[in-house]
């Protein structure tokens, strides 16, 4: 069975990223919250970098980006392992049959960026009730709050008391009052 795919008017796309390139030549792309994302251009294979936490959410995350990857023909999905770096995981990036018409490199790019703009609402939606949730907090309305006036500071106030010896778990405290 042959597939054929002929593409009418090439698309010319740009991208924006919060990318570097390393000094060994790979793309480090910042733009997730969660995790960095590394475009090894010489041994052809992506990797997912936590950037400050470990645990299920941030493979949660890595395993999103490999299984959209994967659907995305970019990489193979049978290459998709855990990295040498703790916590990282990664997958090799499938060659061309056409290189001169479709560069890998270039469309796992486009890719990674498309799975960005995929988790971009989720985490949006996060960072909004973090923020709804801290205001709140700090600034509730009327039907949340009471006034309660002017407290005065009193030198000894509820159960303190100025010895917390062995005695206070015999409940002797009393013994050491002014």
């Amino acid at each position: 069975m042959t597939i054929k795919v002929q593409i009418e008017n090439p698309i010319d796309a740009r991208i924006r990223l919060k990318a570097r390139k390393t000094m060994d030549g790979n793309i480090l792309i910042l733009d997730h919250p969660e995790i960095d994302i590394v475009l090894a251009l010489k041994s052809k294979k992506v990797l997912a970098i936590s950037k400050t936490q470990y645990g299920d959410h941030v493979y949660a995350t890595q395993s999103r980006l490999f299984e959209h990857l994967g659907k995305q023909g970019v990489i193979d999905r049978a290459t998709v392992h855990g990295g040498n770096i703790y916590g990282s995981l990664e997958g090799t990036i499938v060659e061309s049959n056409e290189p001169a018409r479709v560069d890998p490199i270039q469309m796992t790019l486009y890719s990674v960026v498309s799975f960005l703009l995929e988790e971009k609402p989720h985490y949006s939606a996060i960072k909004q009730y973090e923020i709804g949730f801290e205001k709140e907090i700090l600034e509730p309305g009327d039907a949340d709050s009471t006034e309660l006036g002017h407290i005065p500071h009193k030198k000894r106030k509820g159960t303190m008391t100025q010895y917390a010896g062995i005695n206070t778990a015999y409940g002797l405290y009393g013994m050491y009052e002014e």
